[in-house]
């Protein structure tokens, strides 16, 4: 956790990144209105306070009405981006329609949230542990049974966090984005699709698709960083390319859960609702 803080360190004092057609807005204009006819100036309402907006304007503008991939999974208080981590993914969701690129203040909270503070941080390295080296024995030297899961667990979990540790600076310098990015386009095939690319694209500040260099890279780097602690002897490039392949080949069945999360939670909620 030093090493990390240490090289994250820089991220927690930036606020913004470079303005583009992405750049957040404050939700208030400085003129009194514009040619469509749109309320653009701050009002007042009879407490003196600021009234946003999106109280005036057409709500056809907003991004929950855009036809994309069910609910919103991104909206927070005040149109601010959610950092809520999946618990079953451990991933955070940004929608193409209203996308809005991270803050460093947000790229440090995310950092934390993902690899160390949250449900979905520990659910993966269980998952991973389990599928791709409790079915196959490996490494043998560590056994059967939950004693040899247990250490394939810790295994994966201090895996996990040098991917995450490799991946933020990296994706901060690269100007990538560390969220899924979910389809706005309708249809389960479209965005079964998405959710495959998605497994190696991101998007830039730009709001623009970009291989996802940062999370690819790390997680090849931090498997080859795990090599040294696990026993036996290991050709680090080799075990790099394979082990590092399938965790990449992983994420795509994780990322099309991430992509339908919308309505397998509403299904969810509804079914609870309905009772027995």
């Amino acid at each position: 956790m030093v090493v990390a803080a240490t090289i994250l360190a820089p991220l927690s004092a930036e606020t913004s990144f470079a303005q583009g057609p992405t750049a957040r807005e404050s939700g208030f204009a400085f003129v009194s209105g514009d040619e469509n006819g749109e309320v653009t100036a701050p009002l007042e309402s009879s407490s003196g306070d600021l009234v946003p907006l999106t109280q005036f304007n057409s709500p056809a503008t907003t991004p929950a009405q855009d036809p994309g991939s069910g609910a919103d999974q991104t909206s927070g208080a005040g149109g601010q981006p959610s950092l809520s981590v999946n618990p079953i993914t451990g991933m955070v969701a940004s929608r193409e329609a209203s996308y809005v690129q991270l803050t460093g203040e947000e790229r440090w909270k995310l950092y934390w949230k993902m690899n160390y503070f949250s449900v979905g941080s520990y659910f993966g390295p269980f998952f991973s542990a389990l599928v791709l080296d409790q079915a196959t024995g490996s490494p043998a030297q560590w056994g059967g049974g939950f004693a040899g899961y247990g250490r394939r667990v810790a295994s994966r979990t201090g895996s996990a966090i040098l991917q995450g540790t490799f991946q933020a600076p990296a994706a901060y310098l690269l100007h990538e984005d560390v969220r899924y990015i979910a389809s706005r386009r309708p249809g389960f095939r479209r965005r079964l699709v998405h959710a495959f690319v998605y497994s190696f694209l991101t998007y830039a500040n730009s709001g623009r698709p970009t291989l996802n260099v940062a999370n690819l890279g790390a997680y090849y780097a931090s498997t080859a960083a795990s090599t040294a602690w696990l026993p036996g002897h290991h050709s680090t490039l080799d075990y790099a390319l394979s082990n590092g392949s399938a965790q990449i080949g992983l994420t795509i069945p994780i990322n099309m859960l991430q992509e339908f999360w919308p309505e397998i939670t509403r299904e969810f909620h509804h079914s609870r609702n309905q009772g027995p």
